[in-house]
């Protein structure tokens, strides 16, 4: 790992010029020049900053543009705001959330941004500060760098898992999103776009078991587990599902469970977040745990890291997943 004074040797200022700038000492005075040189040394030794920093804290607006009552609904969101306060507070920001970019002010150092956003929003977001990042999700990565959750990763190794334990044929059961511009347009979820994907380079895709909703909470799950049920009339149930959300897995355990459909014996569910009550259900969820605590943590890192060496470019972190074995599907052998 590379040192202060690795650092101080290869650019020519002292040991104490470079903690004192690389730690943002807010008395500290330099030129432009002694600043850029010792940036960019520290740089080409791919310095890696501690985690938390003393002296200059830095204000940065988090747009949070989820709804309370989604936020209620879907503890994920909750425990990334937690997360975000906590890996914040340790790296000296000084955090204040908003839900409109209108209301932030022009002074911020720095920008994180949780959820939908318009393209007008993005493009008022981008004009507040070129040291931006967004946590969960990305919506436009030429602009904005992102630390995310690899969904595409998760959801085909939920595949394959599948059909390494021959449970097949494999449905799915997700949400969307509903257009911020025209209530009437329903995004598709990436992750409904990578398993329709997998799925067709198994040659193994068939529509017949994709069940979609409108959101991912508990009344949407409950409600697609009822069409599911419903659709037994005239096709066979899948061996297995993949569920886009931990509450919605749980409203289909609901509706499954009313219907005397025994999970895993008569289908087998992954789904994906591993919040607490996963594993309290019946019977406890198999998922995918997603760590909120180091997509903040990652987040908050490569912004300050933007803030200091104010680097130009987009970054898009991707952070896998553990999955979790409870009853809902058994490790295959």
């Amino acid at each position: 790992m590379t040192t202060i004074r690795e650092i101080a040797a290869k650019s020519g200022y002292s040991p104490a010029t470079v903690s004192r700038l690389l730690n943002n000492d807010p008395s500290f005075s330099i030129s432009d020049t002694a600043r850029k040189k010792i940036l960019k040394t520290a740089q080409s030794l791919d310095y890696q900053r501690p985690n938390v920093t003393h002296g200059l804290a830095y204000q940065i607006a988090v747009l949070f543009a989820v709804q309370p009552q989604k936020e209620l609904e879907d503890v994920y969101f909750s425990n990334l705001r937690k997360s975000i306060v906590k890996n914040g507070e340790r790296a000296n920001f000084t955090l204040n959330f908003y839900h409109n970019i209108d209301a932030v002010p022009n002074t911020v150092d720095g920008l994180m941004a949780v959820g939908e956003f318009s393209p007008a929003d993005l493009e008022r977001l981008a004009a507040r500060s070129p040291h931006r990042i967004f946590v969960d999700s990305n919506p436009d990565p030429h602009h904005f760098s992102s630390v995310q959750p690899n969904l595409q990763a998760i959801t085909e190794r939920a595949i394959d898992l599948f059909v390494q334990a021959e449970k097949q044929p494999i449905g799915f059961i997700g949400g969307g999103y509903w257009d911020l511009q025209s209530a009437k347009v329903h995004k598709i979820d990436s992750r409904q776009k990578y398993f329709e994907s997998h799925m067709r380079e198994l040659d193994q895709f068939d529509p017949r078991f994709m069940f979609i909703g409108g959101d991912f909470s508990v009344a949407s799950g409950y409600d697609l587990g009822k069409k599911v049920v419903a659709s037994l009339a005239h096709q066979p149930l899948p061996a297995a599902f993949l569920i886009a959300s931990d509450p919605m897995a749980i409203g289909v355990l609901q509706a499954f469970n009313e219907n005397k459909i025994t999970v895993p014996i008569d289908t087998a569910i992954i789904s994906i977040n591993d919040i607490d009550i996963a594993q309290y259900v019946s019977p406890p969820l198999t998922t995918f745990r997603i760590d909120t605590n180091e997509l903040a943590r990652q987040a908050v890192n490569t912004l300050k890291d933007l803030l200091i060496f104010d680097r130009p470019q987009a970054r898009s972190i991707l952070l896998d997943a553990d999955l979790i074995y409870r009853k809902s599907f058994r490790k295959p052998v």
